[in-house]
């Protein structure tokens, strides 16, 4: 080939590899072999069984209904080259973190749930033991001790849009009565609906969190774990000059199975802008911050955001940090551009 024609080739191939997408979701109903002619079907063997499963885009459903248990990776998940997040379809609805060894797409082939060879191509993994935590960047409620997001009319889970360079997946509690509505007083009573919004960038490891109520209430909250979940003891809170800083780094783990996985070192962060950020409250395996919502300029609601993060510094090849003081380092760095 001439010289020419091999910089055509290259040329070719940088523009091909510019148009790969960068950013994914990942979102499967588990179903039957009746299924197989669902655009999409495919066949995942995970956990230790074989399902056959389908590709969709949103999903609502009752509180009666296991949600969880009916969708693979039992959320929906998105990624970019670096992190990947699920966010589990029940009362939880908590944020659990994917790490990348080498920057890649992998939840197309790995499905969450990497095989041995796919392993040995070095290919990531779940890298977190969340258990009943905030895990990290999770929206919880407060009053007195962290609840998760329990009495509901009905979940919703769906792919709000996805492009090469950004997507964005988003949970929502329809009816949810909030702790603080069971008082004696009906008055009190509140029923609200509450819409959160994660969204990732290509060549990031962050997400940012949009939280949306129908109304105001007070006890929303956010954080990150102890890790391990049980026993953990290095977390912090930094108050800096444009909001609250949380920080979380430990060893565990990954998964209960600890004869086939080593433990993993992992560093979580979420940080919340000064305006929305409220008290810092602590139980035994949470360092969380109440949130404050605002009103929003069309009067529909009142709502906050903030940011979460995560490092993988076992499993990442080349992690941004290695130490408890590097990741702190790092989160500071990382909050000082964000509003």
């Amino acid at each position: 080939m001439s010289v020419s024609g091999l910089l055509t080739l290259n040329v070719v191939v940088l523009l091909l590899a510019g148009c790969s997408p960068r950013v994914a979701t990942s979102f499967w109903k588990i179903g039957t072999p009746a299924d197989s002619t669902v655009k999409g079907y495919t066949i995942i063997y995970a956990e230790g069984k074989t399902r056959h499963c389908y590709p969709i885009e949103v999903w609502a459903d009752g509180p009666k209904v296991d949600t969880y248990h009916e969708l693979h990776h039992h959320g929906v998940a998105v990624e970019s080259e670096l992190m990947a997040y699920r966010i589990y379809f029940d009362k939880k609805q908590t944020i659990d973190p994917y790490c990348k060894r080498k920057p890649q797409l992998e939840l197309a082939q790995s499905h969450w749930y990497p095989n041995d060879s796919l392993l040995a191509a070095g290919y990531g993994d779940d890298i977190l033991r969340v258990s009943g935590t905030v895990g990290v960047g999770s929206v919880k409620y407060w009053d007195g001790k962290m609840r998760h997001i329990e009495d509901v009319g009905e979940r919703q889970q769906w792919i709000v849009k996805k492009h090469r360079n950004k997507a964005t997946i988003a949970v929502c509690d329809v009816d949810w009565t909030v702790p603080d509505g069971y008082q004696e007083d009906p008055e009190r009573r509140k029923v609200v609906d509450m819409n959160v919004e994660y969204t990732m960038r290509a060549g990031h490891r962050d997400m940012r969190c949009d939280v949306k109520v129908s109304e105001p209430i007070e006890g929303l909250c956010t954080g990150v774990q102890t890790i391990p979940a049980k026993g953990g003891k290095d977390t912090i809170t930094i108050i800096l000059e444009n909001g609250v800083l949380l920080a979380s780094w430990g060893t565990d783990w990954p998964v209960n199975d600890s004869a086939k996985y080593a433990k993993e070192t992992v560093g979580l962060g979420v940080f919340i802008p000064k305006e929305y950020a409220g008290e810092i409250v602590h139980d035994k395996q949470n360092n969380l911050c109440l949130l404050n919502t605002l009103p929003f300029r069309e009067g529909l609601g009142v709502g906050c955001h903030f940011y979460l993060t995560c490092c993988g510094a076992t499993k990442e090849n080349h992690p941004v940090a290695r130490t408890a003081e590097e990741w702190i380092a790092y989160l500071k760095k990382w909050a000082k551009g964000l509003k």
